[in-house]
C-alpha cells in the first residue's frame, strides 16, 4: 500500500510539471518570440539536469545559475515585467526539483515488481552485493549473545563489536555508483578471508560492516584487527588507497545492561568512527 502511495505521487508530481510547463509556455507566448525560445531552453535545461546529473550537482547548479540569472535579470537593465523575470528564474530550479523527485518517487521504488513483499523479505535478511546478513540479523544475534552473557555466572562471556565505514562512500556512491559496489565487495572478501570462522561478519548498509567476535583474547583480537587494516589498506579506488573509520566495543556482563539493544551499543562505536578518521587526518598532517 505505501508502495502504490508513492507511485502514485510520483505520477501527480509528472502530471503537475507537465501542467506547470505548458502555463510556461503559453506565458511566454504572449511575448515575443525571444521570451519564448528563452522559457523554452530554461525549461529544457531544468529537464535535462534533473533527469541526467547526480543530486548534489544539480542542487549547486541551481544555486549557482540562480545567482546569475538575479544578477541578470534583476539588476540588469533588460526590458521585461517583473513578474516574467521571476518566471524566468524560476523555470530551470522549478522544473530541475520536480523533475529529481519524480526520479526518486519512480525509480527507487518500481511498479513492475510483483513479488516486491518477497524480495524486500529477502534483503532484509541478506544484502546480495555483499553476500552478508544485514542489521536485522545481527541484532537477532546481538540480543540472543546478551542472553547468554548476562544468564553466565561466571561473568565471562563477552563479544567484541567491530564496525568498519568505508570513508566519504556518499560521495563515491553519488558520482561512481559502479566502483562503490566494487569496493563494498572487496571489502566484503577482505572480511571474510581474516576474520576467524567463529566470527560473524553483517553488513548494516551506509558502506558499514559490523563484525561480532567471541570471547577472543585481547592479542587474538588486536592481531585480527591490525591484519584486517593491513589488507583494506591495499585496496584502490579510482587509483587511490581508501580510508576507513573503525570503532570497536566490547560488551561483557556488565555493559550488557547498559547497551540492552545493538542501536545504543552502535552509537559509541559510531563516535569512535568518527574520532578514528579524525586522527588519521592528524597522522596524514604531522608526516
Amino acid at each position: 500500500m505505501k508502495h502504490r502511495h508513492l507511485i502514485e505521487t510520483g505520477l501527480l508530481t509528472l502530471f503537475a510539471m507537465g501542467t506547470l510547463i505548458a502555463l510556461l509556455m503559453w506565458w511566454a507566448s504572449q511575448y515575443s518570440n525571444i521570451v519564448t525560445n528563452a522559457m523554452l531552453v530554461m525549461i529544457i535545461l531544468g529537464l535535462a539536469a534533473g533527469t541526467l546529473i547526480p543530486n548534489i550537482l544539480v542542487t549547486w547548479l541551481i544555486i549557482g545559475l540562480t545567482t546569475i540569472g538575479s544578477a541578470i535579470l534583476l539588476l540588469g537593465y533588460i526590458v521585461i515585467s517583473t513578474p516574467l523575470k521571476i518566471a524566468l528564474l524560476l523555470a530551470f530550479p522549478v522544473c530541475a526539483s520536480i523533475v529529481m523527485i519524480s526520479r526518486y518517487l519512480l525509480t527507487s521504488w518500481g511498479w513492475l515488481d510483483h513479488n516486491r513483499r518477497a524480495v524486500e523479505s529477502y534483503v532484509e535478511h541478506y544484502d546480495p552485493l555483499t553476500k552478508l546478513l544485514t542489521k536485522y540479523n545481527a541484532q537477532k544475534l546481538y540480543q540472543k549473545n546478551l542472553t547468554f552473557i548476562k544468564s553466565d555466572p561466571n561473568g565471562q562471556l563477552w563479544i567484541d563489536l567491530t564496525a568498519i565505514r568505508l570513508a566519504h562512500s556518499q560521495q563515491l556512491q553519488q558520482f561512481h555508483h559502479r566502483v562503490y559496489d566494487l569496493v563494498l565487495q572487496r571489502i566484503a572478501g577482505v572480511l571474510k578471508k581474516d576474520r576467524l570462522p567463529s566470527e560473524a561478519i553483517f553488513f548494516m548498509g551506509d558502506a558499514t560492516f559490523l563484525i561480532v567476535s567471541y570471547n577472543l583474547s585481547k592479542q587474538s583480537y588486536h592481531y585480527r584487527n591490525q591484519l584486517t587494516k593491513h589488507h583494506l589498506s591495499h585496496l584502490t579506488i579510482l587509483g587511490t588507497n581508501p580510508q576507513f573509520k573503525w570503532g570497536t566495543k566490547r560488551i561483557d556482563q556488565q555493559a550488557a545492561s547498559k547497551y540492552p539493544q545493538l542501536h545504543d551499543a552502535m552509537r559509541p562505536i559510531t563516535r569512535d568512527m568518527e574520532t578514528d578518521l579524525v586522527v588519521e587526518y592528524l597522522k596524514e598532517d604531522k608526516h
